[in-house]
């Protein structure tokens, strides 16, 4: 499996449509810098989904489109396709040969495509995946990411483990786990939230039930008094309307005669009314007929003086006209002469025309003998001095040989002497280094004793801060809860003082009268707030006494009744001073009764003994009442509920919902505020001791630390000062031995350059022979190349001579045709006008005449229509004495019929005040009948009702004493039994929900363990398979060096960070960092191909990663590379000629115009060499 075709077009520098076809094996790319080698590799990553611009390099994703040059717009699309040849099946498709393509425009649209077909990039991405071929993979290696999988940060390097392994699928269903789980516990912790809420609600609307039984029961008894007084008042309204309807008869009698005497009045009027229009229509004609008359006249004197005057403009034109005939009949005559005179001078010039054009002939034809004679010599003076230059250039040659022979004689006897200088100094400096070693190796060994004291002691500060952090921690969450419990007090505190000051709950008088105590005191306040009772007794004590416990308490029956009458609103009141004496239940032990329960001023106990002196209170909520105790009727447990008479009368609401004790509350929860604000200060003192302390030592830890790190850089220092040493103290061995083979080979060059130098100076002496030769001949060809030259010239003046003759007499052949041509052009032009001129004659008298009969019919016109207007003129005065007699007799009538008006306006008042008092009436009736169809949908009854004996201001009294109590029930949820069914069934749904998340929490959880077990063994499978042929692909690029791989940090495979030991020969690195450029690159290699052992990708693309290489681990890498491109296609971006040379296919990229890239192919086999375009 490999690519085998790779389009580009528009993609950065590659404007043009470009093919690249590759075969398996070996491919290189080779180019100077900045011609677009790179951008090969990165659109093949592009077209394999890569999404980060950075990998790119560009700013961003519309950076890949061609940008334009000087010369080149930019584009405004770019687009790459990849064939790959899947003959291993490698890839999930059924396909042999499998194309994707990539399409993006400057918009920003991209578009996928596998085989032509339209897909998603995440297709693209699923089809790679695990295959080793993804962008991100490890198929594409760049040499700036050697540093990236060598460095310190471990992801990059894990992704290729975890590719190779295959498990980067395992991975993405385990993200997408993860994520459901967390999305299950979300929805666990919703549905938990709901279900403690529609709890409550339940709890509530069971209480509302009760509400609205008792509510419904007073509703239907309102609803049958409402009805009944609804109908009385009724009737009451229909007694009162019968002499109404009686006094209006008796008006509508009087208004209808008057009606009908003024009907025959008004067909008076319209009689007279019709003549008087008549008049005036006649009038009306009569005056348009005038006018028209005058508009006629006054247009017909106008077109008199219109024809009148044109007649005179024609006139004045047909003298212009005949003016301009004349003149130019002139001219056409003078034009046919001047034509004739002109066509026999041009007649004449013929003869002359045609001797000059044999004359330049004649002329020119010497003219080309003697020059091509001439260039004939110039050609053979030129090879002669070809010829020459070219021996005086070999002459010159062989004396720069010469030169440079004699140069570096000179370089290799003073190199010798060098060379002899540089072995002495070397054998001086080999000691010194020696010494130097010694005393650095004695510096390492004290240093590492010093560095293990320093590691315990800061160790030790390191157990101490931790255990010091914990302690903060926990302090810190206590005091958190602290806080949170003083914002919740703060919050219930504000809530009750809200409540106590506002007074919320109570009818709007009651909390007009306790907003104004000042003005009322001698309220003792409602009788709820002026109680004390324990908080296990609230509720008994509430559901005791009901309604009253919102009753306001005066002194006074006096005071009560003043506040009544100065009090808007409903409100119920106690007045303490009429109050009857009741005598204390007698009980028998251990029943109690509920007023032991209660605490409150003296001049209450009576009040309380009237309310509540039977009420016993139960011990348990368990306990049933004793009904057998004949003097006790009434029990009350803890609870709130009430029992009477046997059955449960009533029971209370939750208890945060009460009433009694408030004050009593918010007093409890000040002093618990108080409490917890003190806990705060102590915990704040505590913790601030402990923090300094913390800080003390983390100070000190950091200080140690800092001591350990600058011991262990000075270690490093010592260590590197060793190595330093010892590689200095091999060098110059190295280079005594170096400069010994140097000087033998400088003794045998200089033996060498002698002979080169004696050979060199017999050829100069050939050379210079030679060249005098050629000399002497070229001269004499300059002497004959003069004599040539001025005969040429004499030959070419004689041409131009007689060309210049030649076309002086064809201009003026020329110059007679052009103005025999404007003649005629001319004289065409006047016959058109001559024409013209007596056609617009005949026009103007055919008009004239026309004009003349207009203007004569015309008179005879204006004659007739001054008689029409002196006729119509006089029928007008008759007219107008006819309409002002009709007019006259038409207002008499109208002020007759105003008065009569007048008076049936009055009547009609009248009627109308009848009419809205009885119209009222109805109106109320309707009002009660549709007030009660709304309320209750039912329709009054018209029977009659006797009022004498219904007592209507009583079932007043009663019905409004029923909306009373109605009120203070407040409003009530009808649909609430509906509502409180529906709450229990989405109840026990939620339980459903609640319970299928859970075990979808469960199921989940197994997922994951089941593909971290997995995933681990394949991970552990793999690492162990890299691990081991690391160690043998590191051995065999560096002889003598070690290189292993392992698992630290977690205890988690998956999870743990893969480190890479590296010690080249001769040297003991601790870190990656101590590496050169070149071992890293090779580290980096041996990697890769030690991955590729386990799991060959089916390609792998080396940008540049040969750079840092020097010639012998170049000569290692290309063997390598041609050992695994049996099973993985290699395409090799490079500038180095070793790699070059092992290359399969070979790719130039050039830049033959500015900004475009070009490609230029060669395919090598061993009987020839194919290159083409």
């Amino acid at each position: 499996m490999y690519i085998s075709k790779l389009n580009l077009q528009g993609f950065k520098s590659f404007l043009n449509k470009t093919d690249l076809n590759f075969g398996e094996g070996v491919t290189a790319v080779v180019g100077p810098n900045g011609c677009g080698k790179s951008n090969i590799v990165d659109a093949i990553r592009w077209v394999l989904g890569e999404q980060k611009i950075s990998v790119l390099r560009s700013v961003k994703m519309e950076d890949v489109i061609f940008n334009g040059t000087k010369n080149r717009k930019p584009l405004g699309f770019c687009q790459v396709s990849m064939l790959i040849h899947n003959n291993r099946g490698i890839l999930p498709i059924e396909y042999n040969d499998v194309e994707i393509s990539r399409r993006l425009y400057r918009s920003g649209e991209s578009e996928f495509y596998i085989n032509k077909t339209h897909c998603r990039l995440k297709d693209i991405q699923n089809l790679f995946v695990d295959t080793g071929m993804s962008s991100n993979a490890y198929s594409v290696i760049e040499l700036k990411m050697v540093d990236s999988i060598l460095s310190h940060n471990a992801s990059d390097r894990r992704k290729m483990f975890e590719e190779a392994a295959g498990i980067n699928n395992y991975k993405q269903q385990r993200q997408a786990a993860l994520r459901k789980i967390t999305a299950t516990r979300a929805d666990m912790e919703r549905v938990n939230d709901i279900i403690v809420e529609v709890n409550n609600s339940i709890k509530n609307l069971n209480l509302q039930v009760k509400r609205f039984e008792r509510f419904k029961k007073l509703t239907e008894k309102h609803k049958t008094l409402t009805i009944e007084v609804a109908h009385a008042e009724i009737q009451l309204i229909n007694n009162k309307q019968i002499p109404l309807h009686e006094k209006l008869g008796q008006i509508k009698s009087k208004q209808s005669s008057l009606s009908g005497q003024m009907n025959i009045d008004e067909t008076l009027t319209e009689q007279v009314q019709s003549q008087f229009e008549t008049k005036k229509g006649e009038l009306s004609n009569c005056q348009k007929n005038i006018s028209n008359l005058e508009n006629k006249l006054s247009e017909l004197n106008s077109n008199l003086l219109v024809w009148s005057e044109k007649i005179s403009g024609n006139e004045n034109q047909k003298h212009h006209f005949i003016d301009e005939l004349q003149h130019n009949e002139d001219n056409l005559a003078i034009s046919a002469g001047k034509i004739d005179e002109l066509k026999s001078k041009k007649k004449i010039l013929l003869p002359e025309i045609k001797k000059r054009q044999t004359d330049f002939k004649n002329h020119e034809n010497q003219y080309k003998e003697v020059k091509e004679n001439y260039d004939n010599i110039l050609r053979n003076q030129e090879e002669l001095k070809k010829q020459s230059e070219s021996e005086y250039l070999k002459i010159r040659e062989e004396e720069g040989v010469l030169e440079r022979l004699k140069n570096t004689l000179s370089e290799l006897e003073q190199n010798k002497e060098t060379l002899n200088d540089k072995i002495e100094h070397n054998n001086q400096k080999l000691e010194n280094s020696k010494a130097d070693s010694n005393l650095a190796r004695a510096n390492v060994e004290n240093q590492e004793k010093q560095n293990g004291l320093l590691s315990k002691e800061v160790a030790s500060l390191k157990a101490k801060h931790s255990k010091l952090e914990e302690d903060i921690l926990s302090k810190k969450e206590e005091k958190n809860i602290l806080q949170s419990k003083i914002s919740t007090l703060t919050s219930q505190i504000e809530f009750y003082t809200n409540i106590i000051e506002n007074h919320e709950g109570r009818p709007a008088g009651v909390k007009h009268i306790l907003s104004n105590k000042e003005k009322y005191p001698f309220v003792l306040g409602v009788l709820s707030d002026i109680i004390e009772v324990d908080d296990l007794y609230q509720l008994a004590v509430e559901t005791a006494l009901g309604e009253y416990g919102s009753f306001l308490v005066v002194d006074s029956r006096k005071n009560a009744q003043k506040l009544i009458a100065e009090t808007k609103g409903k409100f119920s009141i106690f007045s303490l001073d009429n109050l009857p004496e009741v005598a204390t239940a007698a009980i028998e032990n251990p029943i109690e009764l509920l007023l032991t329960k209660i605490k409150c001023q003296p001049e209450l106990q009576t009040l309380l003994q009237l309310l509540i002196g039977d009420v016993c209170i139960l011990a348990t909520d368990k306990q049933k009442p004793d009904f057998n105790n004949s003097n006790v009727y009434n029990w009350v447990d803890k609870s709130g509920n009430y029992f009477s008479n046997g059955y449960i009368f009533k029971s209370a609401g939750d208890k945060s919902d009460s009433v009694i004790g408030r004050r009593q509350k918010l007093e409890l929860l000040e002093n618990e505020l108080i409490i917890a604000k003190k806990n705060v200060k102590k915990l704040n003192g505590n913790l601030e001791g402990v923090i300094k302390n913390a800080d003390s030592i983390r100070k000190n830890l950091q200080l140690k630390s800092d001591e350990l790190d600058s011991a262990i850089l000075k270690l490093n220092d010592f260590e590197q000062m060793l190595k330093q040493q010892n590689y200095v103290a091999a060098q110059h061995q190295e280079s005594i031995l170096e400069c010994k083979e140097n000087l033998k080979n400088i003794d045998s060059q200089i033996i060498e350059f002698n002979i080169k130098l004696k050979t060199a100076k017999d050829t100069i002496h050939d050379l210079r022979i030679e060249y005098e030769k050629s000399s002497k001949e070229y001269e004499n060809f300059q002497e004959k190349i003069a004599e040539d030259r001025s005969a040429i010239r004499t030959q070419q003046q004689n041409v131009q001579d007689a060309r210049i003759k030649l076309l002086e007499i064809e201009k003026e052949r020329e110059g007679f045709a052009y103005r025999i041509d404007t003649f005629i052009s001319q004289e065409k032009e006047l016959k058109v006008r001559i024409t013209k001129y007596n056609s617009e004659l005949l026009r103007i008298d055919k008009e004239n005449q026309t004009l003349q009969l207009s203007i004569t019919e015309g008179k005879e016109k204006l004659i007739d229509l001054s008689h029409s207007l002196e006729k119509n003129s006089r029928e007008k005065d008759d007219l107008e004495k006819a309409y002002n007699k009709s007019y006259a007799e038409l207002q008499r009538l109208q002020s007759g019929i105003r008065e009569r008006q007048k008076q049936k306006d009055e009547f009609l008042n009248t009627i109308r005040e009848y009419e809205i008092s009885i119209a009222e009436g109805s109106n109320e009736i309707k009002h009660h009948r549709s007030r009660i169809n709304e309320l209750y949908n039912e329709e009054l009854s018209d029977d009659p009702i006797n009022l004498d004996e219904y007592d209507l201001p009583s079932r007043k009294t009663e019905m409004e004493n029923l909306q009373r109590s109605l009120d203070r029930i407040g409003p009530v949820n009808l649909a609430v039994a509906e509502e409180y069914e529906k709450e229990s069934e989405r109840s026990a749904f939620l339980i459903e929900q609640y319970s299928d998340l859970e075990q979808a929490e469960k199921i989940i959880n197994e997922t994951i363990e089941k593909l971290d077990g997995e995933a681990e063994t394949k991970f552990m499978d793999t690492f162990t398979a890299i691990q081991e042929n690391f160690t043998k692909t590191y051995s065999s690029f560096f002889d003598g060096g070690e290189g292993h791989l392992r698992l630290v940090g977690e205890d988690d495979p998956l999870e743990a960070e893969i480190e890479i030991i590296a010690r080249p020969p001769g040297k003991k690195t601790q870190t990656l960092r101590m590496l050169s450029a070149g071992e890293k690159a090779l580290t980096a290699i041996a990697l890769l191909f030690a991955i590729y052992l386990v799991k060959p990708s089916p390609f792998c693309i080396l940008d540049e990663v040969d750079a840092p290489l020097d010639d012998t681990n170049i000569a290692k890498f290309a063997k390598v590379l041609k050992e695994f491109s049996n099973k993985t296609q290699f395409i090799v971006v490079t500038h180095n000629k070793l790699t070059m040379e092992k290359a399969d296919y070979m790719y130039g990229v050039t830049q033959a115009e500015e900004g475009v890239s070009k490609i230029v192919s060669v395919k090598f086999s061993s009987e020839k060499v194919k290159e083409y375009v």
